[in-house]
């Protein structure tokens, strides 16, 4: 056998590795076995740093420091919308909510974008809640010093944040080891398992279609070992076009948005925020879905030998394959578009 085949076979726990691919067959001999590491999830643990951040900046207030610059006025800035409350906290998530989306991390699905937008929401719904029930349902109902909600204080921002972040922190360290990767000496399999009936696929891809990889690791990456494999097919896995660029379309939608005569000044506002929101860059790139690719593996150059080796062993099968030989074609390391 090759050198790496020998490598991983030796440290790999085979009935583990059948274990985690059920379907894999008895014919088969499992030569690795990995998911993505913790660090994968950065974007994702970052996101929920900051989350938290701004609801204890909220909950326990914020003074900015004396001084003169353009860091000073950002710190005062921050300092006025603190001390504005509910309307403060809503323009902080919701820089945060279009900063996120924009930025196109891992972070900047729909998804996500949904959930910043429901936690920047969350105390404003207190505070309508109250002055709806008070102005127009009290008298009928028998509500004379609030609504059914309890009036918003400086302690919920502590106690949301927790909750948000909690459930946030949670959900990733499930939606990290959701994902398993395994090689054998006739396919690749990637398999996602996440909150078991809800979010359940496998992908089994022979060796032999396989005509391309790809490996991708971002500056940490690099430094602390890991990074991602691309397993390119002739079917266009692999494969994505993601967001990377403002296009003049949404550029021109969004001063439509921002200039269109209109009787009402709040749907011109209204309109150009949904603009803004939209708003997303755009460009052609390798496939970074977990469940697309070896996502955030440890190794991943020895994880490519490894899938090489096994395609041009002695009785490897070929039929329709394109054997990947030049590092320059198909083993490449870049920065990752998204993470």
């Amino acid at each position: 056998m090759g050198e790496q085949m020998d490598a991983f076979r030796e440290n790999l726990n085979v009935e583990a590795a059948r274990d985690a691919v059920p379907e894999m067959s008895a014919y088969e001999e499992p030569y690795y076995r990995s998911g993505p590491i913790v660090l994968s999830m950065f974007p994702r643990y970052l996101l929920i740093v900051f989350v938290l951040a701004v609801h204890v900046l909220f909950g326990i207030g914020y003074e900015a420091p004396e001084g003169e610059g353009g860091l000073n006025f950002v710190l005062n800035l921050l300092q006025l919308l603190v001390s504005t409350g509910i309307a403060g906290f809503f323009v902080v998530m919701i820089i945060l909510t279009w900063i996120n989306r924009f930025v196109n991390f891992s972070t900047s699905g729909g998804l996500y974008t949904v959930s910043l937008l429901i936690i920047s929401i969350t105390p404003g719904i207190f505070f309508l809640e109250e002055m709806l029930t008070d102005s127009f349902f009290s008298p009928y109902i028998g509500l004379e010093d609030s609504g059914f909600l309890p009036e918003w204080s400086s302690v919920y921002y502590l106690i949301f944040g927790g909750v948000y972040a909690g459930v946030m922190f949670i959900l990733t360290v499930m939606y990290q080891r959701a994902f398993t990767y395994v090689i054998t000496d006739k396919q690749v399999y990637l398999k996602k398992d996440f909150l078991k009936f809800i979010d359940s696929n496998s992908h089994a891809i022979s060796l032999s279609k396989i005509e391309n990889l790809k490996v991708e690791r971002s500056l940490i990456g690099r430094i602390l070992g890991y990074g991602s494999l691309h397993v390119i097919t002739a079917s266009g896995l692999g494969l994505k076009e993601e967001s990377m660029s403002i296009g003049a379309g949404a550029v021109s939608d969004v001063a439509e948005a921002a200039t269109k005569e209109t009787s009402n000044i709040v749907v011109r506002l209204f309109r150009f925020f949904i603009f803004m929101m939209k708003l997303q860059r755009t460009r052609k790139t390798v496939d970074l879905d977990p469940e697309d690719c070896f996502y955030g593996i440890r190794r991943p150059m020895d994880v490519y030998a490894l899938v090489n080796e096994l395609r041009t062993r002695p009785g490897a099968p070929i039929d329709g394959a394109q054997i990947a030989t030049s590092s320059d074609d198909s083993a490449s390391s870049s920065e990752p578009i998204t993470e």
